[in-house]
This record gives structure tokens, sequence and C-alpha cells, in this order.
């Protein structure tokens, strides 16, 4: 199968995946806030935000482990990507008996640490424990998937993906229809969907690549060494970046209340859905860019790095522009219990970084790739700790309250980015500083396009039901697609894409 056939299949596969996941979460966390509330429904992104601090650990044995196993393979050095596999499983195990026991201490005092009303104490501490039983079952299987990245065959992950999310959906369904609304059994079923999951990716791991196994005797220290060497950067990192997003709900819990926590929690699901879509497309081109990497191609890495961010321009700015354009109306439907023009000046306020450098957010994985984010991981942490100190000092000495916890982390992302990220990811690849700028530039003018048309069509058409918002979304986004194939894409790439729909219609 060609590179382009298997990148477009992969693609494909994985905006399938994450629109029946993107409509399934949207109306099921309608029907959750209906049923528990806006404060229940803050406490399942609380309860993942706990365990993403734990995974600063977790990041700097693991975030490095499938690099090193895919580079491995991919030079034929299958034995040394044993190693690795087996080096992470084990070490992982040890981790996981390290963290049970703290698991267990906050969850029985999770009502001394937050704000919890007392009716929801019990439901909320199942939901974390729950969500902790999860968090160690990922863990365990970190890399179970790796398969799919070195065969290039990550449209099986995502048809996994969707067995998932239909299954999460009708156990939710059941469980919230047929038994008294409890929280808690958001985690229950996503720990039936992470099972399932991982089950499929030991399947297809054993059948897609069976000689990379897990062995007591592949255990090197040395490898450990190597991986945490490498990866605690990526910790540092990830530590920064719960300093500038993950705590934000804490926050507005512990210096707010728990219903402005459940409120900012709100307004967060359609950037988060948003977020997702970025992370699924630059999922699809990694194992490429990886093995270019892996065998010196650095001038065909870096055409392939810019065409990445064309297609990702190409489909990323249009949900971010009619977020700004229909955030009021969709949210007035969603959830017409909240002031929807506060859900959508937050939700805005969340989403802005990816309006300006969404395309280029590729190059924070190229960094991982080339081994080169020691300054970037230190500037994600400094900009993290001014993010905590700045909202900290806001809520105190201002009645900004949400809009300065929703606002301070982008603001900061946007400089990091612009000022560090979009040059030095230029430098380290042997480019001009000013390589990718172009990029943000056509990223910018694309969303504020896209806005525009949104704001034009919402004001000339009818959305006062679900049947016309979504028509008239529709409509905005065909307009912004054709918009951005004919300004964001290069005279290149569109050709090789009207090629490609020219030869789909002809075998048709």
């Amino acid at each position: 199968m060609s590179k382009d056939k298997q990148l477009f299949i992969n693609i494909i596969a994985s905006f399938v995946s994450f629109f029946i996941s993107a409509g399934i979460n949207f109306f099921l966390s309608r029907y959750i806030v209906q049923n528990v509330g806006a404060e229940a429904y803050g406490f399942i992104q609380v309860s993942n935000t706990f365990l993403s601090y734990f995974s600063v650990i977790t990041v700097a044995l693991n975030c490095m482990s499938s690099r090193f196993i895919s580079v491995s393979y991919f030079r034929g050095e299958s034995k040394e990507a044993s190693g690795y596999f087996s080096s992470t499983f084990f070490s992982n195990l040890i981790l996981s008996a390290f963290f049970t026991p703290i698991f267990l201490i906050v969850v029985l005092n999770l009502h001394k640490l937050v704000n919890i009303s007392p009716n929801l104490v019990l439901d909320v501490q199942f939901l974390l424990g729950f969500t902790c039983i999860n968090f160690i079952v990922g863990v365990l299987t970190t890399n179970l998937s790796v398969s799919y990245y070195i065969k290039n065959k990550l449209y099986i992950s995502s048809l996994i993906s969707i067995a998932g999310y239909i299954l999460r959906a009708l156990l939710l369904l059941f469980l919230f229809s047929s038994f008294k609304p409890y929280v808690a059994y958001t985690a229950v079923v996503m720990l039936i969907v992470t099972l399932f999951t991982q089950l499929c990716n030991i399947y297809f791991k054993n059948k897609l690549i069976p000689d990379l196994k897990i062995q007591f005797s592949k255990f090197s220290y040395a490898k450990v060494k190597t991986l945490i060497t490498s990866g605690i950067w990526t910790s540092i990192t990830r530590l920064g970046t719960i300093l500038s997003e993950g705590l934000d709900l804490l926050m507005s819990n512990l210096f707010l209340s728990a219903g402005e926590m459940g409120i900012l929690a709100i307004a967060k699901t359609i950037p988060n859905m948003i977020s997702n879509i970025l992370n699924t497309m630059i999922g699809t081109f990694l194992p490429n860019l990886t093995k270019l990497y892996a065998e010196n191609k650095i001038p065909e890495l870096i055409k392939e790095i810019k065409y990445s961010m064309s297609i990702i321009g190409l489909i990323i700015n249009i949900p971010i522009g009619i977020l700004i354009g229909f955030g009021s109306a969709i949210f007035y439907l969603w959830v017409p219990s909240q002031n929807a023009l506060y859900l959508q000046i937050l939700s805005v306020l969340t989403i802005m970084p990816w309006a300006i450098i969404g395309q280029v957010s590729i190059i924070h994985n190229v960094f991982t790739i080339i081994n080169r984010i020691k300054v970037h991981s230190i500037l994600v942490c400094i900009t993290g700790l001014l993010n905590v100190a700045i909202v900290y000092i806001l809520l105190k000495t201002t009645h900004l309250g949400l809009f300065a916890v929703a606002s301070v982390s982008s603001v900061m992302t946007i400089m990091r980015d612009l000022l560090y990220t979009v040059p030095y990811g230029a430098m380290y690849l042997k480019c001009n500083r000013f390589t990718f700028f172009p990029d943000v530039l056509k990223s910018i003018i694309s969303v504020i396009a896209i806005s525009v048309i949104s704001m034009i069509m919402k004001k000339i058409m009818p959305w006062v039901s679900w049947k016309y918002l979504i028509l008239n979304i529709g409509i905005t986004a065909i307009l912004g697609f054709i918009f951005n194939v004919m300004f964001v894409l290069n005279n290149k790439t569109r050709r090789h894409l009207f090629n490609m729909i020219k030869e789909k219609l002809k075998k048709n």
C-alpha cells in the first residue's frame, strides 16, 4: 500500500473514530449534566486531571519508549525493540504498586482535600476510585498499541476506538436509565472499555509484530535508564502543561466554588473535543515522520512536516471558527439551564492557542522524534509556573473569576510557541527560523475567515432548534473547507488532493 493511500486511510479512520466519539460525548455530557448536575459533571474532569499529575512520573519512562521501540524496529533491530518493550512493562509494574496505596489514601480523604457537596461525597469517591484503577490498567498496558504505529495501520486502532465508544454509550445509557443516576458510572464504564481496548491491542500486537514480546529475561536496567534519561524532559514538559492547563478546575474549586468549577468543565468540553481532533490528526502523521528520521532523510522529513501542517490547518480551523461564531447558539441548545454567552466566552478563551498556532503544534512532537526537548520542556514548565502565579494573584485581587483562569494559560501558550516553538523548531531541522511562520499567518487568517462566515450564517439562517443549527453548521463547514482548500493548501498539495478525489470518483 502506498504511503499516501495508507495516510488517507489512517486519517479517514481517525476522523470517523473522532466524530463518533465527539457525537457520543456531546450528547452524553448533556444527559449526564441533566441527571447529576454541573458540579458532579465537573468532577469527571477533575478526576482525570488528578491522574494526570501522576502521569508526570510515568511519562518519564513511557513517553520515549514507543519512540525507541519504533526506531529500533524500523532499523531491523527486533531484539533491541523487545528489550525496550519488556523493560517498560516491568518498570510500569513497579510504578503501579507504588501508586496504589497513594490512590487509596487520596480517595478515602477526598472530601478533606477539595470542596464537594455532602450529598456527592460518596459518589465522587467511587468516581475517583474507578478512575484510579483505570489509570493503573493504562500504565500496565503502555505500548500495546505500538504495533499500529510501527506497521502504520492506525486505522485498526481507530476501529477499536469506535467499538469502544459505542460500547461506552450503550453502557452509560443503560446504567443511567435503569438505576439511580451516579456520576461514578462514567468511571466504571471507562474501565470496562479500557479492558476491551487493551484485549484487542494484545490480539493485534501478536498478529502484526509477534516477535515483540514481554520477557523478564529481556529486562534491562540500562534501557530503563536510557528511557528515563531521554524522557525526563518530557516529564518536565508534562508538569508545565499541568501547571498551564491541568490546575484550572482545581483552582476554580478551591478559590471560587464547586459550582464555578462545573461551569468551566462544561465550557471546556467543546475545546477538548477540538484538541482531540488536533491530536488525532497529528497522530496519523507521526509514524511516517519517525520513519523518515530513523532513515536520516531530513529534507524529506521537513517536507512531510510542512505537508502535515497544511492538512492539519485544512481541518482544525473549521471547528475553531464555528465555535467562535456559533458558540452561544450551541451552548443555548445544549445546556439551556446555563448562561450560553458566558460559556462561549470561556470556550473561546480556552481554544485561542489552537486558533493561532494550531497548524504548527505538530512541532511539539517533532522535538520528541529528534530528541531535542530539553529547552522546550524548561520553557513549558516556566510558563506553567507563571500561569499558576498570575491566576492566583488575579483571583485574589480582581473579580475576573473564571475569565482569569481560562485566559492566562492561553496567552502564555501563544507567547511561548511564537517566540520559541515555531522559530527553534525550524532551526533544529537546519531551516530558516521563519520557515513555519507563513503557516501561522495562514492559520490566523483561516480562523478569522471561518469565524466571519459563521457569524454571517448565524445572522441570516435560523438556529432555534438542533435541526436548523446542525444544517447551519454543516453549510458553514463546507464553505470553510472550500476556503481552506483554496487558501491554506499550497498548489502542489491542492493538486494532489484533487487527483486523489478524481481517482476515487473514477473507481466508483
